[in-house]
């Protein structure tokens, strides 16, 4: 699955689903060379910018063919999947809301399913997680977690 800044794959039958969400998977800075500058108009993005954001794109990969499947919100990032064959109409709609959806999941990725899960590593080793997202990056990285074992299923 893709989760925009990291790639595994999964098998649907013979084809291959392709999941898209959650920027900085397991840590690393903020930074997206496909985000270019955003649409005219927007300074700063909104709910609702990026809600008509969202809609633009799912309507684009709609025309193009290529269908979003298991749409779902974690930590007010919109997260989906589409087959692989549809990977040139992704990249061609993508496009135009890469800027509004990376500047989103910055805004919004403390309460992502994955700086939740770096606030219990922190708190389980002692540390009092910081209120904010940089915070946190800068505790894990100063507190020498392997932060792969946070992510690995408990056993």
């Amino acid at each position: 699955m893709k989760k925009r800044t990291m790639l595994v794959g999964a098998s649907l039958g013979a084809a291959a689903l392709v999941a898209a969400g959650a920027v900085a998977a397991f840590g690393g800075s903020f930074t997206n060379p496909e985000a270019g500058p955003l649409p005219e108009g927007v300074k700063v993005v909104t709910q609702q910018a990026y809600d008509k954001a969202f809609t633009e794109f799912s309507a684009c990969m709609k025309d193009g063919g290529a269908r979003l499947f298991g749409e779902r919100e974690v930590g007010q990032v919109k997260e989906f999947s589409y087959m692989d064959t549809g990977q040139a109409v992704y990249d061609k709609c993508y496009v135009a809301f890469a800027p509004v959806d990376f500047q989103w999941q910055i805004a919004h990725s403390y309460e992502s399913e994955t700086f939740v899960q770096y606030r219990e590593c922190l708190t389980d080793t002692g540390v009092k997680p910081g209120k904010d997202a940089d915070t946190i990056l800068a505790q894990v990285e100063e507190s020498g977690l392997d932060i792969q074992k946070c992510f690995a299923p408990e056993g």
